[in-house]
């Protein structure tokens, strides 16, 4: 399972390649997203929720999405046989219907106000910021850029509180759990 897992991530390299269109800053923005994006997909991999949704997973982004395009790539892949949905939500009312909820760095203020709507509902919830922290309340996921590689640091206990368990082996590929 440890190979599936950096099978899939080494699958984000194809994505990589910008487009010739783009330039460098966009470029390294889109790189930087589209890695991300298959850490995200990945996570959900090996993560398992209490019940399985009926028909499809929700992958939701909080606020400003800065993924774009690389996200909506999400969506032709499958979770535990279920089509995945893209959804960009900008506030508490919508996190409801989300299985999955990205939150990107720059979004703390908005994820503050919509954090009390995660209290003990079965969404997975990764960000981008550097340092989970009280802040960042029920984050369960924080990925972290160490020079050119990327990283991650895992709330366990925020996970159990809504009922989602980690696989041993991404426990063993973070870099911390707590």
């Amino acid at each position: 399972m440890v190979s599936r897992l950096l099978a899939g991530l080494s699958m984000a390299l194809a994505w990589l390649l910008p487009a010739t269109s783009l330039g460098a800053q966009e470029s390294t923005s889109s790189s930087e997203y589209a890695v991300k994006a298959a850490f995200v997909y990945n996570f959900a991999l090996y993560t398992e929720w209490p019940v399985a949704p009926v028909t499809t997973f929700n992958f939701c982004v909080l606020g400003k999405d800065p993924f774009g395009a690389r996200f909506d790539a999400l969506a032709s892949k499958t979770l535990q046989g279920k089509p995945i949905q893209v959804y960009r939500i900008a506030n508490s009312l919508e996190i409801k219907n989300c299985h999955l909820l990205f939150v990107p760095a720059l979004e703390k203020d908005n994820y503050q106000r919509a954090a009390s709507a995660l209290s003990q509902q079965a969404i997975l919830t990764i960000t981008d910021a550097t340092q989970i922290d009280e802040r960042w309340p029920m984050i369960m996921i924080s990925l972290v850029a160490e020079g050119e590689r990327y990283t991650f640091d895992i709330n366990q206990a925020a996970a159990k509180l809504a009922g989602l368990n980690f696989s041993s082996k991404l426990l063993r590929l973070a870099r911390s759990v707590r």
